[in-house]
Parts: C-alpha cells; structure tokens; sequence
C-alpha cells in the first residue's frame, strides 16, 4: 500500500528568508513584543527611521517564527519598486504564480493564499503605502491564515494593524562611560565592537577605547546604520580619531543653534562623514552606483560608470564592500551587490545636485536595452536557461530603465525597443500582466510611425491581451499593427501581423482562421529567419490541425518545432514542444510515446519556469497512470496540475482538446480508488508545491517517490542527495556535463559540445549519476532545475 505524499515536514522551515550575513545583535524586548504582537494581530508593522534597524529585526522576527506557519515566511521586497500598480505582481512573483489567464495578479494572490498558513514579510512599504495597505487590506479579509509583518516609516493604517515602532539601540552615558564589564550591557557599543572585528579580526575593547566607543555610538544616539559605518573605520582609524571626526561634524551641524540636531540630522551626519572618508573616485562610484535598483553585477558596474568614474572599477567596488557601503551577496554561481536604501537615496540626491541623475540614468537605460537586446538575439540557444535566470535576477532594474523610458525622458522609441526584447522572457515567466503594462506605457509615450519594431512589439502586446481573453484590446493593437505594416510593406512583418491575428484565433476557438493566417507567415519567417516566431508558430499549427482533426500534419508541425529547438539547444521550446507533441501522439493513440515526452519535458519545464508546459505534462502523466491502473498517482498527479492551474488563472483544462482525457482520467481514478481516496488524494495533490509535484512525478511506480522532507529516510527506495553537498561533490566537467544532460543531449551530443570522445562523455555521466544516488538522466534533469531554482532566490 502506498503512502501519499505530505506536503511539508513539521519541523522544516519553509520559505525565502535570505541567510544572515552578519550577527543580530539585542532587540530582545523589540523581538519578543513583535512576537507577541503577531499572536495577537494579523498585520504588525514596525515603524521608525531610516537606518533604525526595522528590516534586520524584521528578519530575524520572521526567522523565529517561521516553523509556526505551515507554508513558512516569505520575504516581499518594495524598495526596488517604483509603480505603485506593480505591488500585487511583486507578490506574486515572490510565490512564482504565472499570470497566464484573464485573472488580476491581486485575484491570483488571493486565490493562492486562501487556505495557506503563512508570513508575509513586507519590506519598505513606506514610498508605496496607499498600495500596500490596499493589498493587505484585501490579503487580509480573503486569507484567513495569513499574517502580515511589514516594515514602513509609517503605518500602513489597516483595520487591527499593531504598530510597533522601532527605537534606537540604548546608548552609555558619554560623561561615566561603563567599565569593561558592563560595556556589552549596551546594544549600541555591542553592535559597534562585533562590526569591527568583522572589519578588524581581533579588535577589542580595552581600557584605552573603551570611553570613545561609549561616546561614539552616544554621539550616533544608538543608529545601527550609523554605528555599523563608524565601526567599518576601524580599518583606518582608531575609535578615538573616529569619534574626534565626528564631533568636528557635530560641532558644525549644530553652529549658531540651541536645538541639538534631530535622528534624521545625526543619520546624515554619518552618512556624510563616511562619503567623506571615501576618496573622490569612491565617493563618485557611490553616487553613480545608486542608479542600480535591487542589486547589480560587477559587469554591469563595468558597462555604466567605467566611463564616468576614473579608476579600477572592481577595485573600488570591493574597497565600497570594505567600508560597508555596499553589500556583496552570492547568487548562485555569482556575486552580486547592493546599497541600503539610506546610502542609495544619499548617492541619488548627489547626483541630482550636480546634474548627472539624467545622464547616469540614460547610460542605465543603454546598459540594460543592450542585455534585453543580447537575450532576445541569443533566445534560441543552449544559453536560454543562462538567460532565464540573468533577466530574472535583473528585474528591477528593466523596470528601472523601462520606467525612465516612458517618463518624459526622450527615449520612449527605445522603451519600445526594450519591450520588444522582453516578450519571450515575460512570456516565459508569465508575466502577461505586467508585460503589457509595460507594453502600454512605452507605447503611448512613442509616436505611431511605421518601424518594425514597433509593428513587433503591438503584435506582442496582442498576444499577452488574448491569452487574458481582453479581445478587443487584442484586435485594436492588430489592427494599428496592420496599418503600419501596410505602410512598410515587408513580408516580414506582414507575417507578424498574420501570427498575431492567428494567435488571436487560437485563443477564441477559430481553427480555420488559424490555418489561415498561420500557414502564409511560415515562409517569411523561415526566410528571415526569425526561430522563435517560426517555432510558436508551428506550435500553433500544430495545435490547431490537430484540434481540426488533422493528426497527421499537426504533429508533423511539432515535430519540425522540436526539431528546431533541439538543433539548438532551446529548452524552453523543446519543453513546450515535447508537451505539445506528446499530446498529439496521445491523441493518435501513440501513448507511450506521448507518455515519454510528457516524463523527459517535465524536469525541462521546471528549469526554465515554464508552469503551463509543467501543468501539461502533469496532467499527461495522470492519463498515464489512470491507464496504468495507478489510481493514486493519477489522481495526485491530477490535483498537482489543477492547482497549477488555477495558481495560472487558467480554467480546469487549459486546451480544450484535452477534456476528454481529463475528464476520463479523474472518472478512472474516482474507480480505481474510491471516492472518500480519491478526495484525500486530490486534495494531497493540490496541496505540493510544484518541485515536489515533479519530483513525486519522475519517481517510478505507484504511489509516491520521496519528497523533500524524505531524503534522508533510510527506508526511501530512492535516495536523493543533498543538493549542495552533490553540487560541492561534481567536478567543473561533470557539472557541465549534467547542465548538457538536463537541456535534453544524448551522450553523443555532450561528446560533439564539449569536443570530447563519446565513451568519455559516457563515463562522465555514469560518475555523475553515481555521485548524486540517481538511477536516471530525467533525475539529474531534475536536479540541475532545482539548482537553477535556488539561484533565482
């Protein structure tokens, strides 16, 4: 008898909190108050100035608690946000719900969190406070589970909100400094000493220090940030010259006033004093570097400011990190950097006051076009994956420049540019909503002159507008699409044109009309040749002769766009194609090759984020278990895919030729195993997040694979590796061969890529299959999606 899958483990935390990078140091009283107060109140806030600390105590609140909420905690980030109407699609994007159907990013939030038991953390709510607490509001009389901790410089003023506002840390007496013993009775001396022995291994407090550290952080009246910038001087200067520097800056602030200086002032105070303390070349970096939103890589460093900032650029950016300017975190195999929103807003008010905010934004913008353009030309390559994860990391900063295009800044026409590169990731993401938004804005702020970039990006806006059943907004940007075209006369983009008006048909049922505008548009675009536009459209093709009745030459079009995909190296369009294929051979009666397709696409479609595709091949390989007399697989299986579904906004079946199937499946598995089973296991189904749906799906037989919370049972039949102690286990070859592995090559095509022998290729990955316990290349397929998972995180 087999066991259904559990959703977590008990004692697992589950969510994004990222790792800690330094110590948390006191807010014992603030902790436990925050504690309290999310007991008692379903949204807290935790108010106060910039640079108090209200996001570390925030984390390490969330940290504490997050084992008391089945579906974990989960950090929401608004600092790198600056459309206040994007707050509902940063929080989706957060839990990766696709925005594929006609519902909101707020109704897919809502329907997400209904019945789940978790933390929202949102973080630096207060630029964007009406939409916060808009969200929240609605989160909050929808999802009776959820709990809200925010962080904001003001309250976000929703019903049964506890405000709790963060003070300073307490600071000593500067005129009776304490002894050596009672110093670290003081948070703030505390805070100062641990920040510079990180900067300053060894460094103490002695008898000879330790009345200018009291008097330091006294005079820092007990900031965090303040205190952390001091203590980073410590490389440099001794705690005495430190406070000496910062009573010269005192004594200037408060000149000819009897009022001593506010929070806000002392705060300036020492972010001045540490611009100061930097050379010239390191305080322009740090200026020009505030025009990063969310975090920024050293190339991209290298691409906006090399020109405007003299010097070693790589070197300045770690002498920033030295001096805790910047923040240097790793994602995945990289490193990236980022600025406290206190010392961003500092470098972008530099910038303003001597006129360069306009500029560095523009070169920002260049920088930015150019890799959305690099993506776009390279989309149909063994870098897709590589290019998946890199826009994906760079978010916030497409929206950034996307944003300073549509704002009266002379480059509208670019934003169209930028928009027209992006469809395929948004697409890939499923980020339709915010696409044509973007879409909208960059369009509007453009004249409507005949350029084919323009007609491309209407017939991309129209794409996203159908899948979300907005018809006549759809068939309004054709038509200025077709007018333009006209103009141009090109065949070229005469066929975009006919793949939009055929995409609109396939998302209004009309087969015929598909045929029809499809068919003509295939020339052009294997004539120009535009791959990834040829490859939907046979998708397309194939979708809709299939549908028509016409088996044979529908899957003769998917066949030649897998073809394509594979030649090279494709993989969110061979998963989408194996899906698509798979179907039509299930259709022809040809089920264990379509089942087989369904089982290879499935680990593609998780490294490329694909969750339509994913749900697809889901539900295909629940027909296959109904078939296989597998009742509860086939019904876990089935709810896995209906949730993904409706986490999508898409209907219970997301191409209607697949009803049958669907349909036949839940009635075979209701047969199989009763309908007091049947329920439970649906609901099971329902209730795994997607890894673990695919994991259950690839493992063999009936019933359930291990999931996650079991990989270390010693009676699992299957053992699956600790992901990082495997990934630290692979030679650089042999994590290259098992990246070659999940994209779909056989040992033949590893060989030719790497330009080695194939029985070497073959024993790389026997090696690799045997470091990481797997008995299968669709295992270690899995395992390299997961790891490309955790660096999008």
């Amino acid at each position: 008898m087999s066991t259904v899958p559990q959703r977590t483990a008990p004692n697992r935390k589950v969510g994004n909190l990222p790792a800690t990078l330094t110590t948390f140091v006191g807010r014992r009283r603030e902790v436990s108050a925050s504690k309290r107060l999310l007991t008692e109140s379903r949204l807290v806030t935790l108010t106060g100035i910039g640079g108090v600390g209200k996001t570390r105590l925030a984390l390490q609140v969330a940290g504490d608690v997050q084992r008391d909420f089945r579906d974990g905690a989960w950090l929401v980030e608004l600092a790198e946000l600056r459309d206040p109407e994007l707050v509902p699609n940063a929080v989706a994007a957060r839990f990766r719900l696709q925005d594929r159907g006609a519902r909101s990013p707020t109704d897919l939030v809502v329907d997400f969190l209904h019945s789940r038991d978790l933390l929202i953390l949102l973080d630096n709510c207060e630029h964007l406070v009406g939409a916060a607490s808009k969200l929240v509001d609605l989160l909050l009389r929808n999802c009776p589970r959820l709990r809200v901790l925010a962080t904001s410089r003001e309250p976000l003023d929703v019903g049964g909100e506890a405000v709790l506002r963060v003070p300073p840390l307490p600071v000593p007496d500067p005129d009776s400094p304490p002894t050596l013993q009672a110093m670290p009775s003081y948070e703030s001396a505390t805070l100062f000493v641990e920040r510079a022995q990180a900067a300053v291994p060894g460094f103490a407090v002695t008898e000879g220090n330790r009345a200018a550290i009291a008097r330091i952080c006294h005079r820092l009246e007990g900031l965090p940030l303040a205190i952390e910038l001091a203590a980073a001087r410590v490389r440099v200067l001794s705690p005495e010259q430190i406070l000496q520097r910062l009573t010269d800056r005192y004594r200037l602030l408060t000149a000819g006033s009897r009022v001593a200086p506010s929070r806000l002032q002392t705060l300036r105070l020492s972010v001045d004093w540490s611009y100061e303390l930097c050379t010239p070349e390191e305080r322009r970096l740090w200026s020009w570097l505030s025009v990063f939103a969310g975090g920024f890589e050293l190339d991209a460093v290298e691409g906006v400011c090399s020109d405007a900032v003299p010097g070693d650029v790589q070197a300045l950016v770690e002498s920033l990190v030295d001096k805790s300017i910047l923040i240097a975190e790793r994602s995945g195999s990289v490193v990236r950097y980022r600025m406290l929103e206190t010392l961003r807003d500092y470098g972008q008010d530099n910038l303003v006051q001597a006129a360069e905010w306009t500029e560095c934004r523009r070169r920002h913008l260049d920088w930015y076009g150019a890799l959305a353009e690099r993506a776009e030309a390279d989309w149909v390559s063994p870098r897709q994956v590589e290019i998946i994860v890199r826009l994906t990391r760079e978010t916030a900063n497409l929206r950034e420049a996307l944003d300073f295009c549509a704002t009266g800044s002379g480059e509208a026409a670019t934003g169209v540019q930028m928009a027209k590169s992006l469809y395929s990731f948004w697409d890939c993401k499923g980020m339709l909503d915010e696409g044509r938004r973007w879409y909208s804005r960059v369009l509007d702020a453009s004249d409507e002159v005949p350029d084919p970039i323009r007609v491309a990006a209407l017939c991309s806006a129209s794409s996203f507008a159908g899948f979300q059943e907005d018809f006549v907004a759809a068939s309004g940007l054709i038509a200025r699409a077709r007018s333009l075209a006209r103009v141009l006369g090109d065949p070229y983009v005469d066929a975009l044109v006919l793949h939009a008006v055929g995409r609109q048909a396939v998302y209004q049922g009309n087969c015929a009309l598909a045929i029809e505008s499809f068919e003509p548009a295939l020339g052009p675009l294997r004539a120009r040749p535009d791959l990834p536009q040829l490859i939907r459209t046979l998708l397309g093709l194939g979708l809709v002769e299939g549908t028509s009745g016409n088996a044979e030459r529908g899957t003769a079009y998917h066949e030649e766009a897998l073809s394509i995909a594979r030649a090279h190296g494709a993989s969110t369009y061979q998963a989408r194609a194996m899906f698509m294929l798979g179907l039509a051979l299930w259709r022809r009666g040809e089920r264990d090759r379509g089942c087989r397709l369904f089982t290879e696409a499935l680990p593609l479609t998780r490294a490329v984020d694909d969750h339509f595709a994913c749900q697809g091949c889901l539900e295909g390989m629940a027909w296959a278990a109904a078939d296989a007399r597998q009742g509860e697989r086939g019904t876990i299986l089935s709810g896995a895919a209906e949730a993904m579904r409706r986490e999508m906004g898409l209907p219970p079946v997301a191409i209607p030729t697949m009803l049958e199937y669907h349909e036949n499946c839940l009635r075979q598995c209701r047969r199989l195993v009763g309908d007091r089973s049947f329920e439970a296991a649906f609901s099971r189904g329902a209730a795994l997040r997607v890894g673990d749906a695919v994991e259950f799906a690839l493992a063999a037989g009936e019933g359930t694979g291990p999931m996650r919370a079991e990989k270390e049972a010693p009676t699992t039949s299957t053992r699956i590796t600790d992901p990082i102690a495997a990934q630290a286990a692979l030679t650089r070859r042999e994590r290259q061969v098992a990246d070659l592995v999940a994209r779909g090559l056989t040992n033949r095509e590893i060989a030719e890529t790497l330009v080695i022998a194939q029985r070497t290729a073959e024993g790389h990955v026997e090696r690799v299959l045997s470091k990481l316990g797997f008995g299968s290349r669709t295992q270690i397929a899995a395992w390299v999606a997961e790891q490309h998972d955790d660096a999008t995180h």
